[in-house]
């Protein structure tokens, strides 16, 4: 049964975390009907209207008119200039990892070429042309995700990269000149989507593009995907946390909260084996809320996340990869123990030193990850995402290929096919 329903993260066991994990496993829903309608409206909008249409909208929400600054705009120099030292240092810190990390991860990006008597084969690796990199402007600025988008793009050798937010705040601005872009757009929303998809008078269209945003947002690049390539769409932040008897509860609970200060529809999840650990989490939850000067919907997306106290750790695994979060934390004195029973996760943080922040801004890997139970079939963002694998081939002697094309193809009952690979004969 859940359990302390004065406190505000429940804790579930027996029959009750059975039925609390299976809820969380169901089919995530499709997108409200009416936000699908109005995101629908929107991009129509901006593919006829273009930049008019864009200002009505802006005008409309309250939003700053869009526009367009390069690099080497003074207003740009001014604002960077501001950055506290102390933040410019760790800034330009995280960005030299996500670029080694990167760099790293595309030793393994070779050309290949095959051959024999009859065919030449081969595959080379093709970066996309251009990226938007979509920076949410919300609650928080988020340089991390200017520097993890545009980098890793910069790493696979986008030759144009674009910075995309509706606050271009001056951190945001450091990270998009660490990151070499080509230059930044003011501009958010399913409308802002919609502009770098289509292209206006003002904005060229752009090829691909990555990044989180809001509900808008995410539905907008479902709408446009095909027109535009997209990473994924990312729902809200999540963080599945198992803990051992010895995890120290302060920790745990601040890590915790950290995933749920996000936004009210964060979700953060802790699979225990022992109910006198998962009370004095639950308590320290209780705590840290009354103690740290956290936004008030905390109390929202904690009510509808839990502790689940299961048998053994290994079943903790086992509910951990039902649920393939985002965010996978090992809060055991083995972790490496524990790695083997996992299969679907975005990231995999190990150990009681290895907070998920260190992910989301320090140790390299990206932290633009799978929502939704999408870490089934999908990873994280990098370098590779914006390469595109394109093979060729050459004949090397018709006879000895394209009779046996000919045969194939006159199996399938496609004549043409036959003919044009007889005609080589």
């Amino acid at each position: 049964m859940a359990s302390t329903p004065t406190a505000v993260m429940p804790v579930y066991t027996g029959d009750a975390a059975a039925i609390f994990l299976n809820t969380l496993q169901a089919p995530y829903e499709t997108p409200d009907a009416a936000l699908i309608t109005k995101v629908g409206e929107l991009l129509a909008q901006v593919r006829t209207g273009g930049d008019f249409a864009l200002e009505g909208i802006c005008q409309a929400l309250g939003d700053a008119t869009p526009r367009t600054l390069m690099p080497d705009d003074v207003e740009v120099q001014n604002a960077i200039a501001t950055v506290d030292p102390a933040v410019r240092a760790v800034i330009e810190r995280s960005a030299e990892r996500v670029q080694r990390f990167g760099e790293a991860t595309l030793k393994g990006a070779q050309a290949v070429c095959v051959s024999d008597d009859a065919v030449e084969s081969g595959l080379r690796w093709q970066p996309v042309a251009s990226v938007g990199c979509y920076v949410p402007g919300g609650r928080y600025p988020l340089p991390s995700t200017a520097l993890m988008t545009a980098i890793t793009a910069k790493v696979a050798g986008v030759p144009e990269i674009w910075i995309v937010s509706p606050l271009l705040g001056p951190e945001v601005l450091l990270a998009g000149q660490l990151a070499g872009v080509t230059g930044y757009r003011q501009i958010g929303g399913a409308h802002g989507v919609a502009a770098l998809a289509y292209g206006t008078e003002t904005i060229t269209p752009v090829t691909m593009i990555v990044g989180p945003g809001n509900a808008w947002v995410t539905e907008a690049k479902r709408q446009l995907q095909g027109v535009i390539g997209i990473d994924a769409l990312a729902g809200p932040s999540e963080v599945v946390l198992i803990a051992d008897a010895d995890a120290n509860p302060d920790w745990v609970a601040v890590d915790l909260l950290a995933q749920a200060e996000h936004d009210p529809n964060a979700r953060a999840y802790c699979l225990v084996d022992s109910l006198e650990q998962a009370q004095a989490i639950q308590q320290a939850v209780d705590q840290a809320l009354s103690i740290l000067p956290l936004a008030g919907f905390l109390k929202e997306s904690l009510a509808h996340s839990g502790i689940v106290v299961l048998e053994n750790l290994e079943a903790c695994a086992k509910a951990a990869n039902t649920l393939a979060p985002e965010h996978l934390a090992l809060m055991v004195a083995n972790p490496d123990a524990l790695t083997p029973y996992l299969t679907d996760y975005g990231a995999l943080f190990m150990g009681y030193n290895t907070p998920v922040p260190v992910g989301d801004y320090m140790a390299g890997p990206n932290h633009t990850l799978p929502t939704a139970r999408a870490a089934r079939f999908s990873g994280g963002l990098t370098p590779w995402t914006f390469l595109r694998p394109q093979t060729w081939m050459r004949v090397r002697s018709a006879p000895l290929i394209c009779q046996d094309a000919s045969l194939f193809a006159a199996t399938e009952g496609l004549e043409a096919h036959r003919a044009s690979a007889a005609a080589r004969l």
